[in-house]
């Protein structure tokens, strides 16, 4: 990202310019910000080329084209002018690396996280596909990087397939080191020939090269069109689905449906930890920074399309500022705008960006010094008197006076999942082992399995402690693939129950009786299922959402009531309420938008979502409801954002926007203070 040069254009449409993205041989890419205060990658034809008729038909083209597709792994298209002197189209802004970019500077993917990519380029084709499209150029620079998972760019050579041979003589398309045979060979191209670009793709994210090589394109055609790809480093889990999806003959090669069938049983990463690795969290970090000092120096005053006026948000500092409705009004403008990058996770503040050394801040870029919230957040908990909460990131925890907004401690052992009893004791979970911590973080006992030697745990997965801090519940993850939930009475050092499981955990954890355990496991459609703890009976399951599901795989939100007799579920476009005891629906809510979580208020009357802005949606934040009654409390947006949290006596609420906590009115829902 660069500084606007003298030159360009303040304005594009009725998009205010912020900075430059960069530029292609079609022209500039800019960072811009909407009329609707949401950020945007403009692409801006070069003035030579908007004077060539054919040129001006295949841009249209392509708009209609990107218009066509929607789905999570596609970023949407907010607006475009095709008849401009200079025809332009903004998109959703994603402020991650290309896939090129994070294999060269930071190397290989883990296996988890190739599955995931994997699954998200097979939805990626599957919403080209579904708009009867195909893309055509599938590689690792037309894949951006983010939490919500990859995010495949670059219709521009797309066309319709209905009945078109799409290849022409003398007419060449692709990249050579990811074009299909029949592409090489001016054969009819179908929809399969994306499916061996997205091979090609993923052998790269797990090699760091292309599976036919590299060198002079004719070699490497050569080499596609005759030879074996070269799998080696590929993880031997996936090296049978990505050979089928690499073979010469388009007919033997899988569906993008067939791929996410033959995925689904694979472990998924917890949700807790993201699916990227986290120097790439870090880089995605340091972009959204990025992108909020551009909003902030070249966007001192945004004009919408009337061309008035419209303030920029002004930064806060660490400690609590009380504000009014007026305040809340200015965070919906500007600050929704910047969630829109992130829906799922929170990112860096605006005065600090992580170093990649835990727990070590740079310097501000403002004159306050104050502490701020580092990573992307992955969960908040109040301590039970409700006067601190810790803070669960993508780079470190740390704990808070919340009400003064000062920062007690950064730990400096970072946990990977971490839960609290009601008493404060708190349970982390860290590789390999499990701790469990009194309030000061004293450890207190360490989760050891006898009959299974230390290195042969490749990780411990998601924890939870019940309520009265009497067991823990934890899962691990061997060298074999093999995962395990046991049940642990921590204070005796002994295992009261333990289970196979048919596939790892998306989410585990007690509900506030301790009776009941919620496990989500990490189908490609998540299954949940409740069980009693003392016989592990199963109460309840639920299935997993429909394979036509516009939502993401990776997250399946549930949550239990205060009390153990209400369960809620989202489930594709509504939320279901379900009566544990009389096992029947008492609601199903319509709730088209996604949510990030549910969860309950203490007392149990109140249900409440995370909320998730999109690209092209008019809702942003997330919604409340009576629990009794069903009827929706909230109404147009709401500050219920990320990770919403309810304060321990129901008063007020903790939710996260542009990696900062907002304290809300939990029953007006409007903005009380900020933190960090």
């Amino acid at each position: 990202m660069h500084p606007l040069a003298p030159s360009d254009p303040v304005r594009i449409g009725p998009h205010r310019l912020l900075a430059r993205l960069g530029a292609g041989g079609m022209g500039e890419v800019y960072l811009a910000r909407t009329p609707a205060d949401r950020l945007a990658a403009v692409k801006v034809t070069r003035a030579e080329l908007a004077q060539d008729r054919e040129f001006r038909a295949r841009f249209a083209r392509e708009v209609r084209t990107a218009r066509m597709v929607t789905g999570p792994f596609t970023p949407a298209v907010v607006d475009a002018d095709p008849d401009a002197p200079a025809p332009w189209m903004a998109t959703e802004y994603v402020p991650g690396p290309t896939l090129k970019e994070a294999v060269r500077e930071n190397g290989t993917f883990p296996e988890p996280s190739l599955l995931v990519l994997t699954l998200g380029l097979a939805r990626a084709l599957q919403s080209i596909h579904a708009a009867g499209l195909m893309h055509r150029d599938l590689k690792p620079s037309n894949v951006l990087l983010s939490p919500r998972g990859p995010q495949v760019i670059d219709f521009g050579i797309a066309r319709a397939v209905e009945g078109t041979v799409l290849t022409k003589t003398g007419q060449s398309f692709g990249t050579p080191s990811y074009t299909s045979p029949e592409q090489v060979l001016g054969q009819e191209v179908g929809r399969t020939s994306d499916v061996f670009s997205l091979a090609g793709v993923v052998v790269h994210a797990a090699t760091g090269r292309a599976p036919f090589g590299k060198g002079p394109a004719a070699e490497v055609l050569s080499r596609l069109v005759s030879r074996d790809p070269d799998l080696d480093g590929v993880p031997e889990n996936l090296r049978p689905l990505l050979t089928r999806c690499l073979a010469k003959n388009p007919t033997e090669r899988p569906s993008s449906d067939e791929i996410l069938s033959e995925l689904s049983s694979f472990p998924l990463p917890a949700a807790e930890h993201g699916w990227l690795p986290i120097e790439i969290n870090r880089s995605i970090d340091v972009r959204q920074q990025e992108a909020r000092q551009a909003v902030h120096s070249g966007g001192a005053t945004s004009r919408g399309a009337s061309g008035s006026d419209v303030p920029r948000p002004k930064r806060r500092r660490a400690g609590l500022i009380a504000a009014g409705a007026g305040t809340a009004a200015l965070i919906l403008g500007a600050g929704v705008a910047l969630a829109v990058v992130s829906p799922w996770k929170g990112d860096e503040t605006t005065e600090e960006i992580a170093t990649g050394q835990e727990g070590s801040p740079e310097d501000s870029v403002e004159e306050e010094d104050a502490p701020g919230i580092n990573g992307s957040v992955y969960g908040l908990f109040f301590t039970p008197d409700g006067d601190e909460l810790y803070v669960h990131t993508a780079t470190e925890l740390t704990r808070w006076a919340w009400e003064s907004g000062e920062m007690l401690e950064r730990y400096s052992t970072y946990p990977g999942s971490l839960d609290i009893a009601d008493d404060g004791t708190v349970v982390t979970a860290h590789q390999p082992t499990v701790l469990v911590r009194d309030p000061d973080f004293e450890t207190l006992a360490q989760f050891k399995l006898a009959e299974e030697p230390s290195e042969d745990i490749l990780f411990h997965d998601t924890v939870s402690i019940s309520p009265d801090a009497s067991l823990v519940a934890l899962t691990v993850v061997t060298q074999e693939r093999d995962s395990r939930l046991y049940l642990w009475d921590w204070r005796e050092d002994t295992v009261v129950f333990s289970t196979e499981l048919e596939e790892p955990l998306l989410d585990m954890r007690f509900d506030q009786t301790g009776e009941l355990l919620l496990l989500t496991y990490r189908d490609i459609y998540p299954r949940v299922f409740v069980h009693d703890v003392e016989t592990f009976e199963e109460v309840v399951s639920g299935p997993g959402s429909a394979p036509d599901s516009e939502y993401d795989f990776q997250f399946y939100p549930s949550a239990i009531s205060p009390t153990g007799d209400i369960m809620s579920i989202h489930m594709d476009d509504h939320v279901l309420v379900y009566d544990l005891e009389k096992g029947e629906n008492l609601h199903e809510i319509p709730l088209p938008l996604h949510t990030g979580g549910l969860v309950f208020s203490p007392d149990g009357t109140i249900l409440y979502s995370s909320g998730a802005s999109r690209a092209t949606g008019d809702e942003s934040g997330g919604r409340a409801w009576d629990v009794a009654s069903g009827e929706e409390l909230t109404s147009g947006h709401t500050l219920l954002l990320e990770k919403v949290t309810p304060h321990p006596d129901g008063e007020l609420l903790v939710t996260v926007e542009d990696q900062t906590l907002l304290v809300l009115d939990a029953e007006t829902f409007e903005l009380v203070s900020e933190i960090g």
